[in-house]
């Protein structure tokens, strides 16, 4: 089972990096897909969506993909048997290092730019999660 979290941690990491290595026209014609169909629910429930929808899609997608990034790695390192604070950083340099990554590929995509704030973004998804991820062990023992 453990070399199973490593291998979906690896395939997640891949399809991190494809999606940064589409160009931008490609990458907005799947962002304004999801934007279209976030529309249509809003609309279905009366909700009023404001502003750029495809930017506000596109930051959560990314803080997502890290988040399950985060929960992969963390199960990853749970199931080799790393003691916690051990695993910790790795698990966070890891996150950061493929945050920072992903926007070095942006940069060499057409159309896409690389920014320090979108690796924060991506990063926080990842923190995020390694967060949540302590919390439920912690709760789980009590």
């Amino acid at each position: 089972m453990k070399y199973l979290w490593v291998f979906l941690t690896a395939c997640l990491v891949g399809i991190i990096y494809y999606n940064s290595s589409l160009p931008l026209k490609q990458s907005s014609e799947i962002s304004s897909w999801f934007a279209a169909l976030t529309q249509l629910l809003a609309q279905h429930l009366d909700i009023h969506l404001a502003g750029d929808v495809e930017h506000h899609i596109r930051k959560m997608a990314h803080f997502c993909e890290f988040a399950l990034l985060g929960l992969l790695l963390c199960r990853s390192f749970s199931a080799w048997g790393v003691p916690k604070l051990t695993a910790t950083g790795y698990i966070l340099f890891l996150a950061l290092l493929v945050a920072v990554i992903d926007e070095y590929i942006q940069a060499f995509s057409p159309g896409r730019a690389s920014r320090v704030k979108d690796v924060l973004l991506d990063f926080s998804g990842g923190f995020c999660a390694w967060l949540e991820y302590r919390i439920w062990e912690w709760s789980a023992r009590k």
